[in-house]
C-alpha cells in the first residue's frame, strides 16, 4: 500500500505547458513501465515519482479523455513553442 505524503505542494503552471507535458509523460513512462527512460534516469525512485506528476496532471486536465485529443495536444505544442521559443534549431514556433 502506498504511503500519504507527509507534505505536499502546489505547482502552478501554464495549462497548454501541463498538456505538452502530461503527453511528454504518458508516451515515455506510462508505455511499458518507463523502459524508455531507462537510459536517463540516475535512481529507480525517479519514475514513480514521474508516474505521481503525470497522475496530478490527469487529475487536472480534462483533454485526455477528448475525442480531439491530439489536436489539443498539438494546438498546446504550438502555443508552447510561440511563448516560451524551442530547444532545437532555434526554433521559435514561426
Amino acid at each position: 500500500m502506498a504511503e500519504t505524503p507527509a507534505d505536499e505542494i502546489t505547482l502552478r503552471i501554464d495549462h497548454d505547458v501541463a498538456l505538452v507535458l502530461f503527453e511528454f509523460l504518458s508516451r515515455t513512462i506510462d508505455d511499458e513501465d518507463g523502459e524508455a527512460l531507462l537510459d536517463f534516469v540516475e535512481d529507480e525512485a525517479e519514475i514513480p515519482a514521474l508516474w505521481a506528476l503525470m497522475a496530478g496532471l490527469e487529475s487536472v486536465l480534462t483533454e485526455p479523455m477528448a475525442a480531439d485529443y491530439e489536436r489539443k495536444v498539438d494546438a498546446a505544442r504550438r502555443t508552447v513553442l510561440k511563448r516560451l521559443g524551442g530547444a532545437f534549431s532555434g526554433e521559435d514556433g514561426e
